[in-house]
């Protein structure tokens, strides 16, 4: 009975398993019949097929769909299943293989505003008489090299407008003309060799970067009459044509072209230029103020990428200086404005180099200005020591008194000595003090006995009783007699200060 129990769970097990298997595999397979997505974004109703490789559009999909993505498909012509949709805003068809016009359903599309054809197939554009409502038509990445005069005609609301990177040569000046809406176009990396001379009141912003263009006509931009922007970047123009014409540019980019040189005459007639882009030209010498004198309403200029030369005398570089960095600055990168020749003023600023090289007179006045400076701090300093020290001899109290000549009075008859003494008088001696004269010492008593009988003066402390002791006179110098001892007494030198 355990037996059959157990083989019971596991054929049960087995047969959940393959249920859960089919149910995955119905699942995979009603994707793949149904691989459009359905989505909301933003209030809008989104249908996308993109990435499926589709020849048709499959059955059984949203038809009130407002944003089309077939993107990325296998699609050779519009498929037929088109013409059920009526409410597409957005319908984006790129990176397919379309090359047939317009199918005439699309002007029933009242409410169709972008359309995206890019990466396509396309290497003409034709009118096809008919009248659509599209604002935004990308048309980039095809094969175009020809474009009717009357191509657009029908897009009466076509406001932007993007033929980059097909294979256009030439367009005729009228082919804009009908799009009374026009604001953007972009052709960048055609194969323009000169501006187009367009016609149209309505473009604003014409892009043409990349186009091997090498020649601006000096009327190029006098048929656009509303023109605010135009991109002429990444070309070959050697030159710009004196009094290139615009009543209306504001932004002008003529960055990386092989431009050396500009004169007075090169913007006098863009009395409106806000906006000036010359980075990566060959420029050398530094420009004059005079340039642009007829631009009151210059704000920007951009000048980085450009080597140049700041030798031989030119009041430019300060000037010019001092014009492009002043408030408000006309250029944001100041470290654009740096000298690459000659080699005693490279890495250095335009304002830098006209001081150090062209004008040394300038730079030696101002060494000499700090050397004088220094100077003067030096003989301040030396007459305010002069001054201090002669207040401080003026204030101070009287010197002592010279020394007073010592005479060393030896009184066992020796010569006198003569001698600077070692002890200063403080007290003045008083003239009862001093010692007498000659002629009074002979009027003074004379001593009845040998100077060597008086006491010593010296032995004062010890016992006045000595044996055998008594005055010697002259006569008996030489005669021994005993002492109580070896002692002798002791003589001074008295001395005595005169003053």
């Amino acid at each position: 009975m355990g037996f059959d129990v157990s083989t019971l769970a596991l054929y049960l097990w087995v047969l959940v398993a393959t249920v859960r298997a089919g149910v995955i595999r119905l699942s995979d397979e009603h994707e793949d019949e149904m691989p459009c997505r359905t989505y909301t974004v933003n209030g809008l109703q989104y249908l996308d097929c993109s990435y499926r490789g589709l020849n048709d559009l499959p059955a059984g999909i949203d038809y009130d769909a407002q944003v089309l993505l077939l993107s990325n498909n296998n699609f050779i012509t519009f498929p037929t299943s088109l013409k059920n949709f009526t409410r597409v805003e957005v319908l984006d068809l790129s990176g397919n293989h379309l090359s047939r016009p317009l199918p005439s359903y699309l002007q029933e599309w009242t409410t169709l505003s972008t359309l995206n054809l890019s990466n396509n197939n396309y290497d003409t554009w034709v009118s096809d008489g008919q009248r659509y409502t599209i604002k935004r038509l990308d048309l980039s990445k095809n094969k175009i090299n020809s474009i009717e005069d009357d191509a657009f005609k029908g897009m009466s609301r076509l406001h932007f407008l993007d033929l980059s990177e097909n294979r256009i040569y030439d367009l005729p000046p009228q082919v804009f003309a009908e799009a009374e809406n026009l604001d953007s176009l972009y052709l960048c990396r055609n194969y323009l060799s000169d501006v187009p001379r367009f016609q149209s009141h309505s473009m604003r912003v014409l892009t043409l970067s990349s186009c091997q263009i090498t020649n601006i006509d000096v009327n190029s931009l006098a048929g656009m009459t509303s023109l605010l922007e135009i991109d002429l970047s990444i070309n070959q123009i050697e030159t710009i044509p004196d009094n290139l014409a615009s009543n209306t540019l504001q932004e002008l980019d003529l960055s990386f072209n092989s431009i050396s040189s500009l004169s007075d005459r090169t913007f006098s007639s863009l009395p409106h230029l806000a906006v000036l882009d010359l980075r990566g030209n060959e420029f050398r010498d530094v420009w004059s103020t005079s340039h642009f004198s007829s631009n009151p309403f210059l704000r920007e200029v951009r000048v980085k990428g450009n080597r140049w030369s700041c030798e031989g005398f030119s009041v430019n570089l300060l000037l010019t200086y001092e014009f492009l960095t002043k408030e408000p600055p006309k250029i944001t990168d100041q470290g654009s404005l740096i000298c690459y020749s000659p080699s005693n003023v490279t890495q250095l600023s335009w304002q830098q180099a006209y001081i150090r090289t062209w004008h040394p007179n300038e730079a030696t006045t101002e060494s000499y200005t700090t050397i004088a400076v220094m100077i003067g701090i030096i003989i301040g300093i030396v007459i305010t020591s002069f001054v201090c020290r002669g207040l401080v001899m003026i204030n101070r109290p009287d010197p002592p008194r010279a020394a007073a000549e010592t005479t060393v009075l030896n009184l066992n008859g020796t010569i006198p000595e003569s001698r600077v003494d070692s002890v200063v008088m403080r007290v003045p001696l008083r003239e009862e003090d001093l010692p007498p004269s000659y002629d009074e010492a002979l009027l003074m008593p004379r001593l009845n006995s040998s100077f060597h009988s008086l006491p010593d003066f010296v032995d004062e402390d010890e016992e006045p009783a000595r044996q055998y002791r008594r005055s010697r006179s002259i006569g008996d110098l030489m005669e021994s007699r005993p002492r109580a001892g070896d002692r002798r007494s002791v003589r001074r030198t008295v001395e005595i200060h005169i003053t």
